[in-house]
């Protein structure tokens, strides 16, 4: 009997790709409304990011909870960013492949606990270096700029993000690009490091503990764990 038309068929994956465009498009809608409703926010955001001046700026406490809120979300945005990139990378060299809308939905959380676990930890080692090496203030500005940093690399991360959902097998080059931002987002906050702390009678003591404990062997046991895993 003749059925009708009964349309294309999914190719093998298509539901998950809508999926994870769902999300990032999720994103960009909140975000957009979220810029919209803490522009000043934003610009004092892009200022600490390329200034390094001792201010009353977008994370201090006077800032309330719109500023609270649009800090945290920032920092959201690009962890949950990176997650999906990671995923994506993952995904088209075969690492995880063949997976349902549920599974890898829970890849993607899966991820981004881990990153966020990451960040944490690294948050606790951020304080306790502070707490004993550096003032109060010093400290206090170094946190903000360092959140402004991350916020706008979480913007810049829309770029490869979007691409890799697009460019299907080929990956190399927003692969790069990843890479470019993220290793500029660390050069810019150990630059702005060296400049605030190094004018302190610790601050050489600081900064190398900071190379340390901060750049290298978290990303290093990061790795190991990685390999472990896999």
């Amino acid at each position: 009997m003749f059925e009708g038309y009964v349309g294309i068929r999914l190719w093998d994956g298509q539901l998950v790709d809508d999926m994870v465009f769902a999300l990032v498009v999720s994103l960009l809608v909140a975000f957009a409304f979220i810029f919209r409703a803490n522009f000043q926010h934003f610009v004092k955001m892009l200022k600490d990011v390329v200034y390094l001046k001792e201010r009353q700026n977008l994370f201090d406490d006077t800032a309330g909870k719109s500023g609270v809120f649009f800090r945290n979300f920032m920092l959201f945005q690009a962890l949950f960013l990176c997650s999906i990139a990671l995923f994506a990378i993952a995904r088209t060299n075969g690492a995880i492949s063949h997976l349902g809308e549920n599974a890898a939905l829970f890849s993607i959380a899966f991820i981004f606990l881990i990153l966020f676990l990451f960040f944490q930890f690294k948050q606790l080692c951020y304080y306790l270096l502070g707490f004993v090496f550096a003032a109060p203030d010093k400290y206090k500005f170094w946190k903000k700029n360092y959140n402004a940093i991350m916020g706008f690399w979480g913007i810049l991360l829309y770029i490869p993000v979007v691409w890799l959902m697009f460019v299907g097998n080929i990956t190399l080059a927003p692969v790069i690009m990843f890479c470019i931002f993220y290793f500029l987002c660390r050069f810019v906050i150990i630059y702005k490091t060296i400049r605030i702390f190094h004018k302190n009678n610790v601050g050489l003591l600081y900064i190398s503990l900071y190379l340390c404990t901060q750049e290298i062997l978290p990303l290093i046991f990061l790795y190991e764990g990685m390999i472990f895993f896999v």
